[in-house]
C-alpha cells in the first residue's frame, strides 16, 4: 500500500515544484491512484501534506462505538485527538497528522493512512484493534512501535 501513497506524494511534490499555483487545482481535482483496495484521490493542503480518500457518500456512522474507536486509535499512537463537528483531527506537536470525516480521510504518512483505512473504514484486511475490549500496555506498545 505504501507504493500508492508514495506515488501520490511524489505527484504532489512534482506538481507543486513545477508551479506552486497548482495547489488550488490539486485540492479541487486530484487524480486517483490505485493499489488493490486502496485509493488515494484527495489532497489537503497542509504541512506536511495530507493524502487520502474521498467517498461519494457519507459512509462513516458517528456512533458512540465508532467515536471511541477513532479516539482510541489516535490515543494509542500518542496523538492528541480533536473532534470538530463531524471531523476528527490527529495532532502531533501541534501539527495535523490526519483528518477523519464521514465521507473522507487523509493522513501524512503511509502507515497511518493504511491503519485508518483498515481500522475505521474496513478497507483492506481485518481490524486489529477491538473497540470494546481494553488494550493492555503490552499490546499498546506493540501497536505503537510496529509503525
Amino acid at each position: 500500500m505504501s507504493k500508492v501513497f508514495k506515488k501520490a506524494y511524489e505527484y504532489v511534490k512534482s506538481e507543486l515544484s513545477s508551479n506552486p499555483l497548482k495547489k488550488s487545482l490539486l485540492i479541487l481535482e486530484f487524480p486517483e491512484f490505485h493499489e488493490g483496495e486502496h485509493i488515494i484521490n484527495l489532497y489537503i493542503d497542509s504541512n506536511p501534506p495530507l493524502l487520502g480518500r474521498r467517498f461519494e457518500k457519507k459512509i462513516l456512522e458517528l456512533s458512540p462505538q465508532n467515536v471511541r474507536h477513532i479516539t482510541r486509535i489516535g490515543s494509542l499512537h500518542g496523538y492528541i485527538v480533536h473532534r470538530v463537528g463531524e471531523e476528527f483531527y490527529y495532532l502531533r506537536d501541534g501539527v495535523t497528522i490526519a483528518v477523519i470525516g464521514r465521507d473522507y480521510y487523509a493522513a501524512s504518512e503511509p502507515q497511518l493512512f493504511e491503519e485508518i483505512s483498515r481500522e475505521i473504514y474496513g478497507i483492506g484486511s481485518k481490524r486489529i484493534i477491538e473497540v470494546d475490549k481494553p488494550v493492555g500496555w503490552l499490546k499498546a506498545l506493540k501497536i505503537i512501535f510496529s509503525r
